[in-house]
């Protein structure tokens, strides 16, 4: 007989139905009862204690900020991030890198290069950075496994400094091959050798110098008479006891990236961090297209379809990814028509984009070492060939990863800020740092910068020496409030490093007195063209500060205009032709006091730069655009430096009718204001205009690297248009230092922020335009 029970706990009830119930078991009714609720508090109880450790860990996550501070490094990397989330840049700090080979070492100009036993020229194939490297050549006149030189001749060698000397070395045909090293008087050390002659190698050496004075720097290759290889990027920089011990326990790839090439003195310039999207492949719009023997259609951004009618060559689209060396990716393509699996492929490629490896046709890969890129390609082809037909290819996918996600388009974020950040070259102390208050971004500037542009000369004072004039210039607007003359550097205007200090005694000094408010430079005549006896006015040193050297055209020594009957100037770095008179398009037979030469406008010279710690900081706002943020799980990132945000830009329209940017030619000349290396984006009326289409030329047809046109259909001669890019000259790069959000609060609390600062931009944009309008109106009264 089931006797009853209470539902929930089970307890036993009396059946006063039934008359066998004639007693009342104190067991059953009372202590079986009483033990089933003292086991149900206790459950009760357990479960209470996790509902209040699960709702406290709640109420922490939503009453108590927590955030993960996140170190982004320079260069390519991959950053997981537990949830998506927004980070918060807390700090950049600067630094300057001062190359004492000025830009000797680019390898874009013979000057200042010495050749022994070598024949020395510039070649636009082989190079690693800018237009051409260097090509050195045993001559005949050195004997059988002799070294052919390019040396370059430095005289500011300090006592008791540390230097290392680093470039990229590629060997030609030499039967030892060719290194880098300490010459002359110094008698080495030298780097290896290098013998590989299928791309070039990094190789360093360093070197503690005893003495100060003068020292050479040797690019040699040992071999036969007209055998070769091939420099760039050549470095050397003064650095500190602890990095000069360092370099020890650095690979060559390390010491590349540690101490990558500048141009003479660069700072921390414009830096950037970028977040690629989960699909790293861009539309294919951007993808480089072959089909010169078929045609393409895109029917939307992420579909193409090709036809060939070759049955010898695939036509083709391909796409270089960056990538991580060891890290997995993986891709996918729906392919449709006449396409098979074998009409997607990859390769991993070097930093030079040159295979290393096989090709890959299955969908994920590996990144081996020594490759920077996965090349992407679709192409008319199955595994016996080019096939003859139509492929079509849509929705793209190469993420991160064993498998392929589901598509979705390239999304990326971008965080910029357009300042320079210096910092003591040396040591790296004293850096410049960037802060945020209130949403908007400002520096700490400890450092100074002076483009010394003759035309803010005021008054100068003269002091003629032999072979060299030292002048003591009064700059108008300047802060002569120097903090340490050994934390300085200074330029000229061909790149080479000036000495501080030694204005009186030889060429190409320079200091500062600010008890008298004017800057000391010492300015070769071989320069300035003005002789030892001759004493120029003020507007003449103000035109050789604009780039101009004096010239006499009447007199068999040109260079010298002592009594001369007509004083000409000539831009620095142009040679007159042969019988050059008055109707030469780059001669001036008047001082050129507010004119920059040409050759400052084209960038074959510049205007001297002077750099110096400040006595006194100061705070000034920056302009930035843009805000990193993570998506959950990982994240390719780029930290970098050197980008132009949005440079205003007019094109012009060729003899085709297209129009362009950046192009340099005898009918068209719309160069950016820096060469470029890498077109980002273009803009019409500050609106992505995706009509225009980027093509890399290294012919000297674009100002940098590249180029854009677009369809004279696509152009509108009314908008306004403006370009964002990449420098084709490189800085130093430093790491940006953040926080991502850990848990609700942070989450919260940066949107409450941002909300806040939004609204107070808004409110402050619309305070600008209630003011112009009422200026437009009290003005059309």
């Amino acid at each position: 007989m089931n006797e009853p029970k209470t539902p929930n706990l089970g307890l036993n009830k009396i059946d006063r139905s039934s008359p066998s119930t004639t007693y009342f078991d104190l067991d059953k009714y009372l202590d079986q009862n009483w033990e089933k609720v003292d086991d149900f508090a206790e459950q009760v109880q357990g479960k209470a204690e996790e509902t209040a450790a699960q709702v406290s860990a709640i109420q922490e996550r939503l009453d108590t900020e927590k955030r993960r501070t996140v170190t982004l490094e320079p260069r390519l990397q991959v950053i997981n991030a537990e949830r998506a989330s927004a980070f918060k840049l807390e700090g950049i700090k600067g630094r300057t890198l001062v190359n004492l080979l000025g830009r000797c070492g680019g390898m874009e100009s013979l000057s200042g290069l010495n050749a022994i036993r070598s024949n020395l020229s510039l070649d636009l194939m082989n190079k690693v950075d800018g237009s051409s490297g260097l090509k050195v050549t045993v001559n005949s006149a050195a004997s059988p496994s002799a070294a052919g030189v390019a040396t370059v001749s430095l005289s500011n060698f300090k006592a008791n400094s540390f230097y290392v000397l680093i470039a990229n070395v590629k060997n030609g045909n030499s039967i030892e091959g060719a290194n880098i090293g300490f010459g002359g008087d110094f008698g080495g050390p030298y780097s290896t050798f290098v013998q590989t002659s299928d791309k070039f190698v990094t190789v360093w050496v360093k070197k503690k110098v005893s003495t100060q004075g003068s020292g050479i720097i040797d690019f040699a290759v040992f071999g036969n008479p007209n055998q070769y290889g091939y420099f760039d990027s050549g470095r050397l920089y003064e650095i500190s006891e602890s990095e000069y011990n360092a370099l020890d326990s650095m690979n060559p790839e390390q010491v590349a990236l540690e101490y990558p090439y500048v141009d003479s003195v660069q700072p921390v310039l414009n830096p950037y961090v970028i977040r690629y999207g989960e699909n790293l492949l861009p539309p294919f719009y951007e993808w480089e297209i072959s089909t010169s023997q078929g045609s393409y259609t895109l029917s939307s951004p992420y579909t193409i379809s090709i036809s060939n009618t070759s049955t010898t060559w695939g036509q083709y689209a391909r796409y270089y990814v960056p990538v991580l060396i060891g890290q997995t990716y993986a891709l996918s393509v729906t392919i449709s028509d006449s396409g098979v699996n074998e009409s997607c492929y990859m390769y991993a490629c070097d930093a030079s984009k040159q295979r290393v490896g096989n090709k890959i046709t299955n969908r994920s890969i590996t990144v081996p070492a020594g490759a920077s890129y996965v090349e992407i390609v679709v192409n008319t082809v199955d595994a016996n060939g080019a096939v003859v037909g139509l492929f079509t290819f849509a929705n793209p996918i190469f993420n991160i990863g064993n498998e392929a996600k589901s598509f979705k388009p390239r999304k990326d974020v971008m965080h910029t800020l357009q300042t320079d950040l210096y910092a003591d070259p040396v040591t790296g102390e004293n850096a410049d740092e960037v802060f945020e208050q209130g949403g908007q971004y400002y520096k700490m500037k400890k450092w100074y910068k002076v483009d010394f542009e003759g035309s803010r000369i005021t008054s100068t004072i003269l002091g003629n020496k032999s072979g060299f004039k030292t002048l003591y210039p009064k700059l108008e607007g300047a802060n002569y409030g120097y903090s340490s003359m050994a934390a300085s550097a200074a330029v000229k205007y061909d790149g080479k490093i000036l000495t501080w200090g030694s204005h009186e005694a030889i060429a190409d000094g320079w200091a500062i007195d600010k008890l008298n408010n004017n800057f000391a430079i010492s300015v070769p005549n071989a320069d300035s063209g003005w002789g030892d006896a001759y004493t120029p006015t003020v507007n003449e040193i103000k035109a050789y500060f604009m780039g101009w050297t004096m010239r006499n055209m009447s007199a068999s020594n040109y260079n010298d205009p002592t009594n001369a009957s007509q004083k000409t100037w000539t831009p620095i770095g142009y040679s007159p032709p042969a019988n050059w008179n008055s109707t030469w398009a780059h001669l001036r037979t008047s001082v050129p006091v507010n004119e920059s030469s040409p050759s400052i406008k084209d960038g074959t010279i510049s205007s001297y730069q002077l750099v110096y710690q400040l006595a006194i900081p100061t705070v000034e706002p920056i302009t930035s655009e843009g805000q990193l943020t993570l998506i959950e799980g990982d994240n390719q990132v780029e930290v970098g430096t050197g980008i132009v945000l949005r440079e205003s830009m007019k094109p012009a329209q060729g003899g085709n009718g297209d129009w362009g940017i950046n192009i340099v030619s005898s009918s068209i000349n719309t160069p950016l204001k820096n060469k470029a290396a890498l077109i980002m984006k273009i803009y019409r009326n500050s609106r992505t205009d995706n009509a225009w289409s980027v093509v890399t030329r290294t012919d000297g047809s674009a100002y940098g690297n590249q180029r854009a046109y677009s369809a004279n259909a696509s152009y509108d001669p009314s908008a306004a248009y403006s370009v964002t890019y990449l420098m084709l000259d490189t800085f130093p790069i430093a790491p940006f230092v953040g926080s991502v959000p850990d848990n609700e609060k942070a989450l919260l609390t940066n949107l409450v922020q941002d909300i806040q600062q939004v609204n107070a931009r808004m409110g402050l944009m619309e305070s600008i335009k209630i003011y112009r309008d009422q200026e437009n109106l009290w003005g059309a009264l």
